[in-house]
């Protein structure tokens, strides 16, 4: 059969990501679906493709195909159309579609998780100065969109500006909590602090 190759690597696309994937083969002399594997679109085979498209068109813009629609039980499904060829002429076209509802729904669920769901009382932590040392810090990094883990010597020295003129380095341990904190020497905060202080003169 002329879609074997096909067929092979339609089905272990779909074993690769099972559940959410599904690969359909429309044969375009009889214009009805001749392979599906998987179960997204509850299509069988022998059902009509309704193929509406531009052969030559589908050629010219093969990298620009891949494209969402919605699923007949309201998923969101993310799509690719693939022309199968026989010579110069194209007599099938693939298409793989995989159910993206789920990442969607993840990504709602990570933002409602990460959302703070009321203001952190001030009276609960007035007094705790590391506190005050983190929600500045997290603050900043996320400002710059940054990670304590991948900070250069120079961002460290940003990090460390900021939180003098918060007045951080007013408690007696600061330098030393903060030090551990960027992974850096005490040694390194103190020399950072001295040309800060200069600068500030």
């Amino acid at each position: 059969m002329i879609f074997d190759a096909h067929i092979i690597f339609a089905q272990s696309f779909v074993r690769l990501l099972v559940p959410l994937a599904e690969v359909v083969i429309h044969d375009i002399a009889t214009n009805s679906i001749c392979f599906i594997e998987g179960c997204l679109s509850n299509r069988k085979v022998g059902d009509p493709s309704f193929l509406d498209v531009d052969l030559k068109q589908l050629e010219q813009q093969i990298d620009q195909v891949v494209y969402p629609k919605v699923n007949f039980d309201g998923k969101l499904i993310k799509s690719v159309s693939l022309p199968i060829k026989d010579g110069d002429y194209i007599i099938a076209i693939m298409c793989l579609n995989v159910d993206v509802s789920v990442f969607s729904q993840m990504q709602q669920l990570a933002q409602a998780f990460l959302l703070p769901s009321a203001k952190q009382p001030e009276t609960l932590f007035k007094n705790d100065w590391q506190e005050k040392v983190h929600q500045s810090l997290y603050q900043w990094l996320n400002e710059h969109h940054l990670q304590i883990e991948s900070l250069t010597n120079v961002q460290k020295k940003r990090v460390v500006q900021e939180m003098y003129t918060q007045g951080a380095f007013h408690e007696k341990k600061a330098a030393d909590y903060i030090a551990s904190i960027l992974r850096m020497s005490r040694a390194s905060v103190f020399n950072y602090l001295k040309e800060i202080r200069e600068n500030y003169v």
